[in-house]
């Protein structure tokens, strides 16, 4: 299970998703990432640290899954919670005691032990992103806990990447395009509604067009 780079990124500086590519570029000190994906094209993942530079290219063929987890450990903010509520009553009964050295210097310790765990938290607060291949080889890649903050994001590029691995287009930009266009092609050709004719001025219609297309009385031509 190698590492792409030993230390972790500390950002994501770049995640696009289009219909046929996706690309994704991690940053930290001294330090990126890169991931490519295009589709019929492969996977191309290229690093850099320091002067030590890398280049992967993966076949989609070749390409099992895609995983990302991210690990915590919610027992240092029971801790932190534990010993910062213990360091407030060490602190209150050293107020109230005549002579309180001793509550002090304990309220003191409980404070900084608190501080310690709620650090140890956020530093253990890791995540990693793991490209399996056929031969069941990984390829992983580390984040800190700021890195990735948009886990929805992530999901989608992962989601993505395995679209094009499968050879599979995403239309649903062009569908929907098109389908705005022919509506939009429609509706000139569309016609208001009539409103209803009523029967009164029907009949009355009727027997006007019927006398002006009887014929007149030979009695009422003048002859020259």
């Amino acid at each position: 299970m190698p590492n792409i780079l030993d230390i972790p990124m500390k950002k994501a500086e770049i995640v696009t998703i289009s219909g046929d590519s996706a690309y994704a570029k991690f940053t930290a000190k001294k330090a990126h990432i890169e991931i490519n994906s295009t589709l019929n094209r492969g996977i191309q993942i290229n690093s850099r640290y320091k002067s030590e530079q890398v280049s992967i290219g993966i076949n989609d063929y070749y390409l099992a899954s895609i995983t990302f987890r991210r690990r915590t450990f919610p027992i240092f903010i029971i801790v932190s919670v534990f010993f910062f509520l213990l360091g407030c009553l060490t602190l209150v009964l050293a107020l109230d005691s005549y002579d309180g050295e001793i509550e002090m210097i304990f309220s003191l310790i409980f404070f900084v032990v608190a501080i310690i765990s709620i650090l140890a938290y956020f530093y253990t607060k890791m995540a990693r992103l793991s490209l399996r291949l056929a031969d069941e080889q990984d390829y992983d890649i580390l984040f800190s806990s700021s890195a990735v903050e948009d886990s929805k994001r992530m999901q989608e590029f992962i989601q993505k990447v395995l679209m094009n691995a499968l050879k599979v287009e995403d239309d649903q930009y062009n569908v929907q395009s098109n389908y705005e266009l022919s509506v939009s092609q429609a509706r000139p050709a569309e016609t208001a509604p009539q409103a209803p004719v009523p029967a009164a001025a029907t009949a009355v219609a009727t027997a006007v067009a019927a006398v002006a297309e009887a014929p007149l009385p030979a009695s009422t031509v003048n002859n020259p």
